[in-house]
C-alpha cells in the first residue's frame, strides 16, 4: 500500500533513508541520495532562483549546497563568485566535483561548515539561496542572523522548500526529525531576523514554498 505522504524531493527508494541520511548525507548511500536530489529537484532550483533575479555581477551563497546542482544554475547567472556551504563533507565534496571548472577558475568555494556559523566576511553577498535545507537548520533564527550577517544592503535571500508546512510534510517530518514553519511563521521569523521586506509564495500547481527576503 502507498503511503500517504513521500518524503520532500524523495523517490520511493530515497524514501526509504534513515533520517540521519537526509540531514547530513555519508558514504556511497549518501552520494546516491545527492544524485537524486540533483535531478529530482531541477523544477525546484528554476523557481527559486527566478525570483532570486541574479544579475551577472552579483556574488551568491547556497547554503546547503548538497549535490550541487543548484550551484551550477546559479554559475550560469552570474559571472562573480559563488560559495556553497553544506555540513556534510560528502556534499561539499560532490558539489566540487560536479563544478570542477569553476572550483579551478577561482570563481567558486565550497566549504564545510554551518548555517549559524557561516565562514564569510560581513555583507560579502548580493544573493543567498537555500533549497529544501532548512528543515535541518539547528537554530533557524540563528541562521536567518547569520545569512542577513553576509549580505549588503539590499541584498536578497531565497528559501525554496517543497513542503509548506508540517501538515503536508505528513508522517516524514518525524521521521526524518524536521522542523517545518509555515510561511507565516517563517516570514515572521526573517523579519525579527532584520529583515526589512519579506514575500511569501506558494507554487500553484506544486504547493511549494518560497520565501524571498531583503536585507
Amino acid at each position: 500500500m502507498e503511503p500517504r505522504h513521500r518524503s520532500p524531493g524523495l523517490s520511493r527508494q530515497e524514501a526509504a533513508l534513515t533520517g540521519s541520511q537526509f540531514a547530513r548525507p555519508s558514504s556511497l548511500t549518501g552520494r546516491l541520495l545527492l544524485r537524486g536530489m540533483n535531478i529530482g529537484h531541477a523544477r525546484l532550483h528554476r523557481w527559486g532562483l527566478e525570483a532570486a533575479g541574479i544579475h551577472p555581477r552579483d556574488k551568491v551563497l547556497d547554503v546547503g549546497c548538497g549535490g550541487g546542482r543548484a550551484i551550477a544554475r546559479i554559475l550560469a547567472r552570474t559571472r562573480r563568485e559563488v560559495a556553497g556551504v553544506d555540513h556534510s563533507p560528502e556534499a561539499v565534496e560532490t558539489t566540487r566535483r560536479l563544478n570542477r571548472s569553476a572550483i579551478v577558475s577561482g570563481r567558486l568555494r565550497v566549504l564545510e561548515g554551518s548555517v549559524d556559523h557561516l565562514p564569510f566576511r560581513d555583507g560579502f553577498f548580493n544573493v543567498a539561496t537555500a533549497f529544501e535545507t532548512t528543515y535541518f537548520w539547528p537554530d533557524l533564527q540563528a541562521g536567518l542572523i547569520e545569512i542577513r550577517r553576509v549580505l549588503s544592503p539590499g541584498g536578497r535571500l531565497v528559501i525554496t522548500n517543497e513542503v509548506a508546512d508540517r501538515e503536508a510534510a505528513g508522517r516524514w517530518a518525524e521521521r526524518l526529525d524536521m522542523n517545518v514553519p509555515d510561511g507565516r511563521s517563517l516570514a515572521a521569523l526573517a523579519r525579527e531576523a532584520g529583515f526589512l521586506t519579506v514575500d511569501i509564495s506558494i507554487h500553484p500547481r506544486h504547493g511549494w514554498l518560497r520565501l524571498l527576503a531583503a536585507r
